[in-house]
């Protein structure tokens, strides 16, 4: 049949095959040419000559799917994640499985990590959506090789033996074959110690990794060290490994360390004594190129030239701009700069130039990381740009002036830090994007042999540590690890993702949790620091508990992040500024139903955080009563519930109420008693807690004080008053009351004159008790200042 298939671009070929049986079916072989997309059309003229073209159908050229690395040995309880290249774009998830769980686990993310001795196959695929079906199909799969191995022993890798005083090279241990890198066991859980010594004293010089840094790894992370000559000598340099679990199997025969010592010996460098001059050399690495500069640029004319030597050949060539190009052989040329001044002298400068193969590369770590103590860090701070440069090094163990090495690095995971190459061709920049540790490989693509391992460990550098996890209405007081090289820490700037979540003051750091949510708290020192740590609010999951401390209620949260003295000064007076406080309030509420009233009616509340204990307060004070309000408390025997409730938070946990006593004091319906010949007793019915009615203090007698006349015949109508007081040692407010005593009234005849004085006398006495009972009102006082008494 006439049917043919059109690309529309030429990033694929398309060859027709042997026509098949059928007549309406036609096979074309596809083969990618280029790497891009396009579309295949098929086109087909019928009978009637009209050319009918069938819907284009995509197609993608993709580059090989290639798993790295192909192959993997990890030690029991190592890791490495397994990444991709090529495959079709945006790659869809690969899915990874392995052939034998029981020697190796992998996950999602491609993380291989060895259980017990062996070997297994990890296979990844690549699946796409079928534009036809809808289905899954397995677009291209990969496979790698793990060998999961017990460590049987271990050697120091050196790149020389002999070496100058005052030169530096890294050293690391291996495992017993090639394959057992850093890599294999650098990461192993439970992990392992790594233990490092001299047989003498003064002649090496052994650090860990970054020091210069300011970083001190621990022994778990000292696979590596830099070793520096100080003094001519001879001397071992020994390793011991140890492990920290030995049931884990991860050495032989259940060892618990390995070892391994090396001979090193430093010589001195040669110079001259007589004279004191210092000779020049240049060392480059074959096939480099170097820029010359000197301090006469731009000021005299300068002119560079390769010194000829009849039996000896040029390595190394000059132009006149000053840049210095090696050849591919090795050896030493004489280089003649020379500076014509303007006022008529000419300088010369004679440097050796030395074209020496490249032995090992080393690293230095900037910028310098400082501390509030001084002391050195354990780890790199989460948020931190670092910049690594890789110094190439001659076998003398001196650094290469230029070098036309092109770096290769690999990290055993991806997901921890972002490692590229830097401005400079021998520079990598490493950004620290999550916590844990990460292993850095770098190595010159050149030559394999030329390698360094490096650990990465990252920590969180804002405290506290426990931050990460809080409950709301906690008062955090946030603090950097960092601080610049003058020891000061308040130039960075502290700012909140989600300020309705977490408020915080932008200058001390000081912070209230305001609501549940998750939140991510930045902390920011131009140019040296931008580090993070992500914090989750929740609601409250723990118990409130509540105690007395002079006479206030203290509301606290079990999680609080405030103990005294971890704030500082500008710390505490921001967290005024903040209020944390608004977030608490405290309900009050009687446990009697007999009580008709609500309890803010006689209590004021007052709710504040304290700066001292670290803690939220609530004061309750008790305002004057009535007279009924003092009944029914007194009367009803109910007690005062406190809870302290988060405004606009939901409670999940269990809250213990505080439950208080309440003291209006001794109250009774009467506040006067009369007493009289033929009553000379009365009952009285006084109301009160029962601890102060069990301890109320009264009289032991009751006296009524009688003022008998001069004159028989004088009737006794006089109210004689007393004053008692009825109080309680357990009780601050005491019950006033008042007892009159009325004798009986006998009338009899007698003289006028005499019925005159005696009415004198009545009126006189009549009028003395009328004073007296004015009296008795203005000290007893009235009945509600009386009420105002027992309350307060």
């Amino acid at each position: 049949m006439n049917l043919k298939l059109k690309a529309a671009s030429a990033i694929v070929s398309l060859k027709p095959l042997v026509e098949s049986t059928e007549n309406d079916t036609a096979v074309f072989l596809v083969k990618g040419v280029a790497i891009g997309q396009t579309t295949l059309s098929a086109v087909v003229v019928d009978k009637d000559g009209r050319k009918i073209t069938s819907a284009p159908q995509q197609i993608e050229v993709f580059p090989p799917f290639k798993l790295v690395p192909r192959k993997i040995t990890l030690l029991i309880g190592a890791m490495m994640q397994i990444t991709s290249e090529g495959g079709p774009q945006p790659q869809s998830n690969i899915l990874f499985s392995i052939s034998n769980e029981e020697i190796a686990s992998v996950n999602g993310m491609g993380h291989v990590r060895g259980v017990t001795i062996g070997n297994v196959t990890v296979t990844g695929l690549v699946q796409a959506v079928d534009a036809k079906t809808g289905k899954l199909v397995v677009v291209s799969q990969d496979q790698v090789e793990v060998e999961v191995v017990q460590l049987t022993a271990i050697r120091i890798r050196a790149p020389i033996t002999r070496m100058k005083t005052g030169a530096q090279m890294p050293v690391y241990v291996m495992g017993l074959t090639n394959s057992q890198t850093p890599f294999s066991f650098g990461n192993a859980l439970p992990y392992l110690t790594f233990h490092w010594s001299t047989t003498k004293r003064d002649i090496l010089d052994v650090q860990p990794r970054h020091t210069e840094a300011n970083v001190e790894l621990q022994s778990g992370h000292s696979f590596g060290m830099r070793v520096t000559g100080r003094t001519r000598g001879r001397t071992g340099l020994k390793v011991v490994l140890r492990v920290t679990d030995p049931e884990a199997g991860q050495l032989v025969g259940n060892l618990r360390e390995l070892t391994d010592e090396i001979q090193i010996q430093v010589y001195d460098k040669l110079h001259m004594l007589n004279p004191e001059v210092e000779a020049e050399e240049l060392l480059m690495a074959p096939n480099s190129a170097l820029k010359l500069q000197t301090n006469r640029d731009g000021v005299g004319a300068l002119s560079y030239r390769m010194l000829d030597c009849p039996d000896q050949v040029v390595i190394a060539q000059v132009d006149d701009k000053g840049f210095l190009f090696s050849g591919s052989l090795t050896g030493t040329s004489s280089l003649l700069i020379t500076s014509q001044e303007t006022f008529g002298v000419n300088q010369t400068l004679i440097i050796a130039v030395k074209v020496v193969p490249v032995s090992y590369l080393r690293f230095s770590t900037s910028p310098v990381l400082y501390t509030h103590t001084r002391e050195s860090l354990k780890a790199f701070p989460l948020g931190t740009v670092l910049t690594f440069t890789v110094h190439f090094h001659a076998s003398t163990g001196e650094a290469l002036h230029s070098s036309n090495s092109h770096l290769t690095f690999s990290t055993n995971r991806d997901d921890l830090v972002q490692v590229g190459i830097g401005p400079d061709n021998n520079t990598l920049t490493v950004r620290t994007i999550n916590v844990g540790l990460t292993l850095l490989a770098v190595w010159d693509s050149g030559n394999v042999g030329v390698a360094d391992y490096v650990p990465l460990p990252v920590e969180h550098a804002i405290h506290p540590p426990e931050a990460h996890r809080l409950v709301v209405g906690d008062v955090v007081c946030f603090t950097p690890h960092l601080t610049n090289s003058d020891g000061e820490s308040g130039h960075g700037i502290w700012s909140s993702s989600a300020n309705g979540v977490l408020q915080m003051d932008p200058k001390s750091g000081a912070a209230v949790a305001r609501d549940s949510g998750t939140v991510t708290v930045y902390y920011d020192i131009p140019g040296i620091l931008k580090t993070y740590i992500e914090v989750r609010y929740h609601v409250i999951h723990i118990n409130i508990f509540f105690c007395v401390m002079k006479h206030k209620g203290v509301v606290s949260y079990a999680s609080v992040l405030y103990p005294a003295g971890t704030c500082s000064s500008a710390q505490t007076e921001a967290i005024s500024q903040l209020q944390p406080e608004t977030s608490v309030s405290c309900h009050l509420s009687f446990t009697s139903d007999a009580v008709d009233f609500s309890a803010n009616d006689v209590f004021k509340t007052h709710t504040d955080f304290d700066s001292s204990i670290g803690l939220y307060t609530c004061s309750m004070a008790l305002q004057p009563m009535t007279d009924q309000q003092t009944r029914v408390l007194s009367m009803s025997m109910t007690n005062l519930l406190v809870k302290a409730v988060l405004k606009g938070s939901a409670f999940a946990g269990e809250q213990v109420s505080a439950v208080l006593p309440i003291e209006p004091g001794l109250y009774s319906d009467q506040t006067e008693l009369l007493l009289s010949n033929l009553h000379p007793s009365a009952e009285l019915t006084i109301y009160g807690p029962t601890a102060a009615l069990s301890n109320m203090e009264k009289p032991s007698n009751f006296t009524i004080t009688v003022i008998k006349p001069h004159y028989p015949s004088v009737p006794l109508l006089i109210f004689v008053s007393v004053l008692h007081t009825l109080k309680s040692p357990l009780s601050h407010r005491p019950l006033s009351l008042s007892a009159a005593a009325a004798p009986v009234v006998t009338m009899q005849e007698g003289h006028s004159l005499h019925s005159f004085i005696n009415c004198y006398q009545m009126m006189f006495f009549t009028l003395f008790a009328l004073l007296a009972g004015t009296a008795i009102i203005i000290i007893g006082g009235s009945p509600q200042f009386c009420a105002e008494m027992l309350v307060n």
